[in-house]
């Protein structure tokens, strides 16, 4: 009985991920964008420079206004202390630190939650290439 000689066609597929954390891109994708597109490298440098800027400007525009906050709180309560309302007087002053703190609090749990949704983004397995039978690849 002759044996039959069977011929297996292998393909091999190989995927390449890369991630980048932060406003700008690697050089070399840099380099990659300014073949595809001329001056998209400058535009994309100007583009993070004008948030950089921008959120410079919210930072001391919140550190401003906080500082103002702070300000007033403590001028009401020094005319309800001179108007014999210290209790009033020390309840504004514990009104402005809780209020404070709770801001600041959920701004941190804000940035932090953020934080981690980047993270968990990050280290998701990139999905699986499909093979040209139509399945998946598994491992």
């Amino acid at each position: 009985m002759p044996q039959e000689s069977q011929e297996r066609e292998f393909v091999q597929i190989e995927q390449q991920v890369a991630y980048y954390s932060g406003p700008l891109p690697p050089p070399s994708m840099m380099r990659e964008y300014e073949e595809v597109l001329p001056g998209s490298a400058d535009r994309i440098l100007s583009l993070a420079e004008q948030q950089q800027k921008q959120y410079a400007t919210y930072e001391n525009r919140g550190l401003l206004f906080g500082f103002l906050a702070v300000l007033v709180l403590m001028g009401l309560s020094a005319f309800l202390a001179s108007l014999g309302l210290a209790s009033a007087s020390v309840a504004v002053i514990i009104g402005g630190i809780i209020s404070g703190a709770g801001a600041f609090i959920h701004g941190n749990r804000t940035r932090h939650h953020l934080q981690r949704e980047r993270l968990a983004a990050l280290q998701k397995p990139p999905p699986r290439p499909e093979l040209p039978d139509g399945s998946s690849e598994s491992g």
